[in-house]
This record gives structure tokens, sequence and C-alpha cells, in this order.
């Protein structure tokens, strides 16, 4: 899949994008699939838990790794390089426009003609 990148040619088309939430949905609204089987026994073992009331303790005499990091930490974000859009993109932009615009008038004169007709 793509990403969300400052170059257009690296994004999801619409069609993409389209295509991967219309399996998400697919997937969601199919009572058989491996998604809504694991909600739904995360829903049951919630219940259970709820039911059941018990408060889990964990012993104390746990030792963490010294490389290890649990806690939150400020992150140096001084050294990333400035965002760079891709290259020609404001006249890539405007033939894309001219383009739609001009796919826009043609439909509207096929629309005329058919009323016409």
């Amino acid at each position: 899949m793509y990403s969300w990148d400052a170059r257009v040619t690296h994004r999801p088309t619409f069609n993409k994008l389209y295509d991967e939430l219309r399996k998400y949905n697919y997937n969601f609204s199919n009572q058989h699939s491996e998604i809504v089987i694991q909600i739904k026994k995360a829903e049951e073992i919630l219940a259970n838990q709820e039911s059941t009331n018990t408060i889990i303790t964990t012993p104390l005499n746990y030792q963490t790794h010294p490389q290890a990091i649990y806690t939150s930490r400020l992150l140096n974000y001084s050294n990333l390089p400035k965002p760079k859009n891709e290259e020609n993109f404001e006249r890539k932009l405007e033939e894309l426009i001219k383009s739609m615009s001009n796919l826009q008038w043609r439909l509207f004169v096929m629309q005329q003609k058919k009323n016409f007709v």
C-alpha cells in the first residue's frame, strides 16, 4: 500500500483506496470472516472478565532490561529534512485542473446534445 507522501506518485489512487475500504467493509459485514470472529471472541473474553470481576496482580519482583524503553520521552526533531513536494508539482497540478475542466466541459456538451435530441 502507498503512503501519504508529499510526492503524488507515491500516494494511493482513489481506486486503490476504494478497493481497500470495500474489502474492509465486506470483511466486517461477512459474519464468518476472520476479523468478525476475532472481535466476537474478544467481546466474549471481556464479558467473562467483567462477570468474574477478578483483579490480576503482578509480582513486584520483576526486573526490566536496562535498554528497554517503557516511559515517554522527548524526541529530537531538530535534524529532520524539510518537506519537499514533487518536482514540477505546480505545473502538474495546473495541467490536471485544465484537463479536468476540459472533461467537464465535454460532458456538459454531451449532456446538452442528449437533451436536444
